[in-house]
């Protein structure tokens, strides 16, 4: 666990740096990084071989992608909101529940595909495997949050 905090302190570090040099965070930079970490995390906690390695992860992908659909669903959504909001136009109530109601039913939708995928996983792991595959996930974005809330906070004013 302790290599895992250097690690995610390296690449809070890096990205830190790479911050206040460019002026804003490469998102898909970073996210690479920690895809990779978290792959690397993975196959270390999970003890898994070469071939159930490649199966997982192409699974894994598709997964992903599918969730990722959702989530640009879901934020077309919420500009929308955004948009009705900052423009000043008058939407009536009907529309403004309709797009709060689509938004719902897509969160509800990313939640069963993750049952789906965690479920669909029993022909390639274990039931010990899966489980310490739900606990990893946890605690790896439990982990990602406290380091950026961390990277975040405002350095304290000297008086």
């Amino acid at each position: 666990m302790k290599s895992i905090y250097l690690i995610l302190s390296m690449l809070l570090l890096f990205s830190g740096i790479n911050y206040s040099q460019r002026g804003k965070w490469h998102d898909e930079e970073l996210k690479g990084k920690f895809e990779q970490l978290e792959k690397i995390k993975l196959i270390e906690t999970l003890g898994m071989d070469e071939e159930t390695t490649l199966r997982f992860f192409s699974r894994k992908a598709e997964h992903q992608k599918m969730q990722e659909e959702i989530q640009q669903q879901i934020q077309s959504k919420i500009d929308q909101l955004e948009l009705i909001f900052k423009s000043g136009r008058v939407a009536t109530t009907e529309e403004i529940k309709t797009t709060v109601n689509d938004i719902n039913t897509m969160q509800i939708q990313l939640e069963k595909n993750r049952a789906e995928f965690i479920n669909s996983l029993t022909d390639i792991l274990s039931y010990d495997q899966i489980a310490k595959l739900v606990i990893f996930e946890r605690r790896f974005r439990d982990e990602i949050r406290k380091m950026i809330f961390k990277e975040r906070k405002p350095p304290l004013e000297q008086e």
